[in-house]
């Protein structure tokens, strides 16, 4: 390599404003979250000449009822989604610069998210059964492990705000091994109880992320060094 290339390279490896990045992710996002909708089609009943609006109306309900799956996948994905763009959005709001290894780290997220849409037809489609399991929960999973990924790594090169300190940073990190330990569990689970108790298991992601999250043993830490040097010092 050059020396002029070099010097490019070394410019171009670090970076400190990352609305661009920041943008074509938000971008990313949207349209796996819009592709989600699509994959619910509105469903056809037959109307032949004797079909009264009665009629009609009670072949829609049933036919609709057929979409509870859909919905119900839909549902779930919407919303691992939102959540992974809140936690991404308030990652870049407190990352001050970057590098290529986070430029990389960031397009393996987003080609996971970009994939959820497949899982969510299989998982639609297939309910239970263990291969849209396995699809679903290791793309989620997949998703939460480079969302932590990101965050240490920006964490340890020191790409974080002043304000991020190592009691904020290991309780970010607890939160964001949360789902990945629920789904990753939820397939052993399914091969021993059924793939329908997977997606129960899925459940616990909520209680265990409120546990997680009040959890704080720096504080008591903190509390008790403070304890102890106030009894010194009277």
């Amino acid at each position: 390599m050059s020396e002029n290339n070099k010097r490019y390279d070394r410019v171009l490896r670090y970076g400190s404003n990352s609305d661009r990045l920041q943008f074509f992710s938000d971008a990313v996002f949207a349209i796996a979250m819009t592709l989600l909708v699509i994959e619910i089609t509105v469903p056809t009943v037959e109307n032949g000449p004797k079909t009264t609006q009665a009629m009609l109306d009670g072949e829609l309900w049933v036919a609709l009822g057929h979409l509870v799956p859909q919905f119900f996948a839909y549902a779930i994905s919407f919303t691992v989604i939102g959540i992974n763009w809140a936690g991404h959005h308030r990652k870049f709001a407190l990352t001050r610069k970057f590098d290529g290894n986070v430029v990389s780290l960031n397009l393996l997220l987003l080609f996971f998210i970009a994939f959820v849409p497949f899982p969510t037809s299989l998982l639609s489609e297939y309910g239970g059964s263990m291969p849209a399991v396995i699809f679903y929960a290791g793309t989620v999973s997949a998703i939460s492990l480079l969302q932590f990924a990101l965050w240490a790594y920006a964490y340890r090169g020191g790409y974080l705000d002043e304000k991020v300190d190592q009691g904020m940073y290991r309780y970010v990190r607890r939160n964001l091994l949360t789902v990945p330990l629920i789904f990753l569990l939820s397939i052993p689970v399914g091969f021993l109880f059924g793939g329908a108790w997977a997606l129960y298991f899925w459940i616990l992601n909520w209680p265990l992320s409120i546990i997680v999250g009040r959890y704080d043993p720096g504080s008591k830490a903190s509390k008790a060094s403070k304890a102890s040097k106030a009894s010194k010092a009277a």
